[in-house]
């Protein structure tokens, strides 16, 4: 067994290595920024203004696993492990202190924090792990993000504070299933309701619920953890209103005449001009970037079943000016892959394509379209998806391919996509990839066509790559399969890869505690609002 340390005695290395890094890459690793506010000693109290693009629908933790309904259980909830800043994203222990890998990746024995209680008064042990675990597979739950746990065979207890999982076969990412987004952890026995969440072990409490309007949370008195550089008690607020707001000028509206006092997702001109030309009184404006936009080629039918009319594409668009144009002048762009070069999961040595309308041309002549063609972007209504398939249009131009957009709301979009009853889509996901099979396995695998892998690619090699990946526990392998697999891909480009959309966000500079490392996330390691205190 790989032997793992109790948290209180985890050195950095060790949580380097719990999460899969190992030695080689110590040195990529890093540790939560201290943001804004962090110059004065915390104080307790205060109530919270939260304005949001959204609010949950539901609050069954276990049915209501949107990613609205994900953001309220980072206040209320708990979940064996805990996700760490972007971009490196480690796994550290969270309502587990430490625990146990098998030599052969299949079994994981986790021992749990002792005295940690729920909201009604609990103490946490392994039956309610084993009755929340348990609960999210059922199928009659209908747990959305079950799926995180297809490779369980068995969950077992050992005595009150451990328990044992163990897996059909060995799934290197396994332990990124266990966070909150998938199974936070509620009492045995407790059948919540969408209006009815259960309690938690959260920092906070339920108090309130509007669906699709607003929530409402109270301080957690018997909340477990402690400020690491103050030694305080967390949380600091007394409680916290979080709003749906669905249009970014009027969340800004309320900002800055005082009615909240933070936000989500400012107007994109606002935080460019914020972060780079001139601050804004009185407000601090940042921003970060979750999630990878690419294009979707559709390689299953004409004209883009033919890879050199993808690579055309490639050679003649522009990321960087498109990149400029969509997020007045924030981000940066991929190179052929979905993790940017800070993260611990770039992978070197991928060239990335510079424009060659030359090359472009050429390529198009050898496929048969040596005067170019027409093609329709088939796009979902996201501003920026919009304005980025804009202006990859403009630029198609070049090369004579002529293309026009049409446009549809999500659900429908998702369904055309799935069917692949389009051609190209300037898309990607909206949400951050946290490990390499995360990134690839769902969006290139064959066995995802009809699924995820809208563009209907299908490659044995690849595959083959893929599932190695996941089966194997050791980092550096891994690292070889992802890489081979990025070359072939490269060369054979079913989505082409952008950047990461940028997201700003914006509070009041009375709001102290605020963390950089996972934009306005409520709860991840090292930051979150259970730190957030107010100057006022």
């Amino acid at each position: 067994m790989k032997k793992r340390k109790n948290v209180g005695d985890l050195t950095r290395r060790d949580f380097l290595y719990l999460s899969g890094l190992g030695a080689a890459g110590l040195a990529l690793a890093g540790v939560p920024e201290l943001g804004h506010g962090q110059e004065k000693k915390p104080k307790y109290g205060g109530h919270l203004r939260f304005a949001q693009r959204w609010v949950s629908s539901g609050l069954d933790a276990h049915k209501n696993q949107d990613f609205a309904s994900y953001l309220s259980y980072c206040f209320m909830y708990g979940a064996l492990v805990e996700q760490g800043p972007v971009p490196d994203v480690h796994i550290y222990p969270m309502l587990a202190k430490s625990w146990e890998i098998s030599k052969d990746g299949r079994e994981y024995t986790f021992a749990l924090l002792e005295g940690v209680k729920f909201h009604h008064g609990k103490e946490l042990d392994s039956g309610d792990v084993k009755y929340s675990l348990d609960r999210v597979m059922n199928p009659a739950t209908r747990a959305p993000r079950s799926f995180s746990f297809k490779w369980v065979d068995s969950v077992n207890i050992i005595d009150k504070y451990h328990l044992k999982i163990k897996l059909k076969e060995t799934f290197a990412p396994f332990l990124t299933g266990l966070t909150l987004y998938n199974c936070a952890i509620i009492p045995k026995g407790w059948e919540p309701t969408g209006m009815k969440p259960a309690p938690g072990t959260g920092p906070f409490k339920f108090k309130s619920f509007v669906p699709n309007e607003t929530i409402e949370f109270t301080r957690n008195d018997q909340y477990y953890e402690v400020d690491e550089k103050t030694g305080d008690r967390l949380p600091y607020l007394d409680s916290a209103f979080v709003k749906k707001i669905v249009e970014e000028t009027v969340r800004w509206t309320a900002l800055r005449s005082g009615d909240m006092d933070i936000i989500s997702a400012p107007p994109l001109k606002v935080t460019a001009d914020a972060v780079l030309k001139e601050p804004v009184p009185g407000i601090f404006v940042d921003w970060s970037n979750p999630g990878v936009l690419w294009i979707w080629f559709n390689c299953a039918k004409p004209p883009f079943n033919d890879k050199r009319v993808r690579q055309a594409v490639a050679y003649a668009v522009d990321k960087k000016e498109v990149l400029k144009a969509v997020f007045w002048g924030l981000g940066k762009t991929l190179k052929n892959q979905a993790f940017e070069e800070d993260s611990r999961f770039y992978i070197s040595g991928i060239e990335d394509r510079t424009v060659d309308l030359s090359k472009a041309k050429q390529l198009l002549t050898e496929a048969g379209y040596p005067n170019g063609f027409k093609t329709e972007f088939f796009e979902f209504s996201s501003a920026y998806d919009i304005a980025g398939a804009e202006v990859i249009i403009g630029q198609l131009k070049r090369i004579g391919i002529e293309a026009t957009m049409k446009v549809i709301d999500r659900a429908p979009y998702h369904v055309t996509m799935r069917k692949g009853d389009y051609s190209i889509s300037f898309r990607g996901a909206h949400s951050d990839p946290f490990e390499w099979d995360e990134a690839y396995y769902m969006y290139l695998h064959s066995s995802e066509i009809g699924i995820n892998n809208y563009s209907r690619y299908s490659n044995k090699e690849v595959d083959g790559l893929l599932e190695k990946g996941r089966t194997t526990m050791n980092w550096e392998e891994r690292k070889k399969f992802y890489k081979r697999a990025l070359e072939i891909l490269r060369e054979d480009l079913p989505i082409h890869y952008f950047f990461k959309p940028v997201v700003g966000y914006a509070f009041r500079d009375y709001v102290k505690g605020f963390r950089k490392g996972f934009s306005t996330r409520p709860a991840w390691h090292g930051g979150g609002t259970k730190y957030w205190w107010l100057d006022k």
